[in-house]
């Protein structure tokens, strides 16, 4: 059995991952490469490329990573309706980041070339964040407010689809406004019916 290499320095990773963050929110996802991350950081390429095999890879982690899943976007606290808003200010809260913002869009623009890229690009927001969103909604079945046949992935992906486009395509000015037309639609078309109401 070999002897295993001397441990990677923590601290190396995180002046990578700190460097391609501030150039991403400074220089925007196309002037942000390998050679400028790692000038920055104080490391050479090879020990970036040591740890990703490219500048979306770095990106990828700089920026998603270690991404957690904020508990307070999922606090039951009896108002399925606040609760719902509260998760939905935070949905474009986190497509308005402008870090996110800038690795998203060039992440997603670089997936077809690289099978693995596409995968990750996937889990943007995690499988946290997903089951979060699911104890969401069956809380709102359970106290009568939401339908219980209602499709709770698909209304999670409508909810993240209508959050990055409305703040990385459209750019709104206004979120609070677009997360309260968009959460009146989402409990119209959801919310359980009395019976003998049409």
């Amino acid at each position: 059995m070999t002897a295993p290499g001397r441990p990677r320095d923590p601290r190396t990773r995180q002046a990578i991952v700190a460097a391609a963050r501030r150039q991403l929110a400074e220089d925007g996802y196309d002037r942000v490469s390998v050679e400028s991350i790692a000038r920055e950081a104080g490391v050479g390429k090879p020990t970036v490329y040591r740890r990703w095999p490219s500048k979306a890879h770095v990106v990828f982690d700089a920026v998603f990573g270690e991404a957690q899943a904020d508990t307070e976007m999922f606090s039951d606290t009896g108002d399925f309706e606040a609760d719902l808003r509260r998760f939905v200010r935070a949905v474009f809260g986190f497509w308005g980041d402008p870090v996110v913002a800038a690795a998203t869009m060039g992440i997603l623009a670089e997936r077809h070339r690289d099978p693995e890229l596409s995968i990750r690009a996937q889990q943007l927001l995690d499988e946290r964040t997903r089951a979060g969103f699911a104890t969401l909604v069956a809380a709102g079945v359970r106290r009568g407010v939401l339908a219980a046949e209602v499709d709770a992935e698909m209304l999670y992906h409508l909810l993240v689809a209508t959050g990055l486009y409305a703040t990385q395509v459209l750019h709104t000015d206004h979120p609070d406004a677009v997360v309260d037309r968009l959460c009146a639609l989402v409990l119209q078309g959801a919310r359980a019916r009395t019976e003998g109401a049409p």
